[in-house]
């Protein structure tokens, strides 16, 4: 009976933890570009283009984000 109720315990902690750390930090830097932004070539340096997977931005929206907000939408448009 102890032992339950502190595994439920710790899984409800961190299910809280992972919902703060979404709402306070939804963005994150880009996996691809290393939050720059831009790719540079590896023979010229000066040669760069915008990374298409952020767009330009060097940010992302983590996964719980995405999840979270077409949640949202849904709901939206269910009314």
């Amino acid at each position: 009976m102890r032992g339950t109720l502190t595994t439920t315990a710790i899984g409800v902690a961190l299910v809280l933890f992972v919902v703060a750390r979404i709402a306070l930090f939804p963005l994150k830097d880009c996996w691809c570009c290393s939050g720059q932004g831009v790719h540079r070539s590896d023979l010229n340096r000066k040669h760069q283009r915008r990374c298409w997977w952020c767009k330009g931005t060097g940010k992302r929206w983590r996964i719980g984000r995405r999840i979270w907000n077409r949640m949202r939408q849904k709901h939206h448009d269910a009314r």
